[in-house]
C-alpha cells in the first residue's frame, strides 16, 4: 500500500471518532449550562439573542479541554479499531511498522496544538469578558433586579439584598433587607416588611418602594449610629453606575484561568509588589503554555496504545482516552497543590502532566516498536471482556 495511501486511510480512520467525541464531550461539559441558558429565556424572560450570546461565549474554555479529549480519542479508537479487525498485522506483514503510521498524528497533533493555543491565548479571555459585557447589557437593556428568597443576593458587589419572599412575577417584596456599603464613609442597614419595585429601562434606574421599615446608619471613622422608622421610603439603583462598578470589579477580579497572557503577567507583577504569594498565578501561566503541548504527548501515549491487539474495538478506546485524561487532570492538581506548599517550582508544576505522560508514551512507543507485550493493558482488555459478558447475560435475563 503506497504511502500517501496509508495516510490519507489513518486520517479518516482518526477524524471519525475524533469528531464524535468533540460532540459528545462538549454535549456532556454544557448540558447544565443548556438548562441554564433555557431557564434564562424561560422563567426570567432574557432575549433568546442574549441567551445564545451567553451561551457561545462559555464554550471556548471547554473546547481547551475537549479537543484535546477528543483527538485522544480518535486515535485510539481509530488503531484500537485496525488493531481488533487484525488490519495492524496485516500492515506489519507488509513492513509498515509503527513509526511509519505516526506522520498523520503528528499532523493532527500540530492542527490540535495549533487550535488549542488560540483558544487558550485569545478565544477563552475573549469569551470570559464578553460574557462579562453582556451580562452588563442585559441588566442595563432590562432594568431588572433577579432576586432568590432567602439568599443574600450580592448582584451589584457593594449591596447586597436579602428577601424573604417573592411574588412570581419578581415585582412584590415580603421580608426586605438592604445591605448598603457603596459609601465609605456611612454604612446603612434598611429593613422594611414588604415592598416593591418599578424599573425603568429608558432612565436605566430600579426603584425599590418600601414600607414599614427602618433605616440604620453608622459612620465607618465614628461610633455614631443613628435609626430612622419610616412608613414609605423609595431606594432608587442607578444601573450603569452600579454597572460601571462591576466592571471594574470583574477586571481587578477576574480568574487567572480567564486571563490573557498580558493581563495575568500584570496581575502577578502587582502582586509581586505588593508582596503577595504569587505561586498560584505562576502556575496558571505556565499552564496556560502547558496545556497546547498535550496534543503532542496525547498523541505520544495514543499511538502505542492504539495498536496493542483487543477484543474490545472503539469501546477500548474510548475508555482508554477516559482513563489517560483523568490522569492528567489528577497530576495537574496534584502539580498545583505541590507547587502551593512549595514542594516544587510553579514552571515544574504545570509541566508536570506533560513531563510524566510524555516518559510513559516514550517507554510505550519503544516497547510496542519491539513488540515487547505490555501486561497490564492485557489485563485490562479481558477485564473489559468479562464486564461486556456479565452485561450481555444480564439483559438476556431481563
Amino acid at each position: 500500500m503506497a504511502p500517501k495511501i496509508i495516510d490519507r486511510y489513518l486520517l479518516k480512520e482518526i477524524l471519525v471518532p475524533t469528531g464524535i467525541g468533540l460532540g459528545v464531550f462538549t454535549f456532556i461539559f454544557l448540558v447544565s449550562k443548556l438548562f441554564r441558558v433555557t431557564e434564562m429565556v424561560v422563567d426570567k424572560g432574557v432575549p433568546l439573542g442574549y441567551a445564545i450570546k451567553l451561551f457561545l461565549c462559555l464554550i471556548p474554555a471547554f473546547l481547551v479541554f475537549v479537543v484535546p479529549m477528543a483527538f485522544l480519542l480518535g486515535i485510539l479508537a481509530a488503531l484500537a479499531r485496525w488493531s481488533a479487525d487484525n488490519e495492524i498485522i496485516a500492515f506489519k506483514t507488509s513492513g509498515v511498522g509503527l513509526y511509519r503510521l505516526s506522520p498523520p498524528v503528528i499532523f493532527l497533533a500540530v492542527i490540535t496544538f495549533l487550535f488549542t493555543s488560540f483558544l487558550v491565548f485569545y478565544a477563552v479571555p475573549w469569551g470570559s469578558k464578553n460574557f462579562q459585557e453582556t451580562l452588563f447589557r442585559l441588566a442595563g437593556t432590562t432594568a431588572k433586579l433577579d432576586v432568590k428568597e432567602r439568599i443574600f443576593n450580592a448582584t451589584f458587589g457593594d449591596l447586597v439584598i436579602y428577601v424573604n419572599k417573592v411574588s412570581p412575577g419578581g415585582r412584590v417584596l415580603e421580608g426586605v433587607m438592604i445591605y448598603d456599603d457603596r459609601d465609605p464613609q456611612m454604612n446603612s442597614t434598611i429593613v422594611a416588611r414588604r415592598g416593591y419595585l418599578t424599573p425603568d429601562p429608558k432612565a436605566q434606574k430600579l426603584a425599590l418602594h418600601l414600607f414599614d421599615g427602618s433605616i440604620h446608619s453608622q459612620e465607618a471613622k465614628e461610633e455614631t449610629y443613628r435609626t430612622i422608622n419610616f412608613n414609605a421610603y423609595q431606594f432608587t439603583i442607578f444601573l450603569q453606575e452600579e454597572i460601571e462598578k462591576a466592571r471594574k470589579r470583574t477586571r481587578v477580579g477576574m480568574l487567572e484561568k480567564e486571563m490573557s497572557i498580558g493581563d495575568l503577567r500584570k496581575k502577578i507583577k502587582r502582586m509581586r509588589e505588593a508582596g503577595k504569594n504569587i505561586r498560584p498565578q505562576l502556575v496558571e501561566l505556565h499552564f496556560k503554555f502547558a496545556i497546547p503541548f498535550g496534543a503532542f504527548i496525547f498523541g505520544l501515549v495514543g499511538l502505542p496504545l492504539g495498536v496493542q491487539r483487543t477484543q474490545s474495538g472503539r469501546s477500548w478506546g474510548f475508555v482508554l482516552s477516559f482513563f489517560i485524561f483523568l490522569l492528567y487532570y489528577v497530576l495537574y492538581c496534584f502539580g498545583k497543590n505541590l507547587s502551593a506548599s512549595g514542594i516544587i517550582s510553579p514552571p515544574l508544576a504545570a509541566w508536570v502532566p506533560n513531563i510524566t505522560l510524555g516518559a510513559l508514551g516514550a517507554y510505550l512507543l519503544v516497547k510496542t516498536a519491539r513488540e515487547s507485550p505490555i501486561r497490564i493493558l492485557a489485563w485490562g482488555d479481558k477485564g473489559m471482556e468479562f464486564l461486556r459478558e456479565k452485561w450481555k447475560s444480564f439483559t438476556r435475563e431481563m
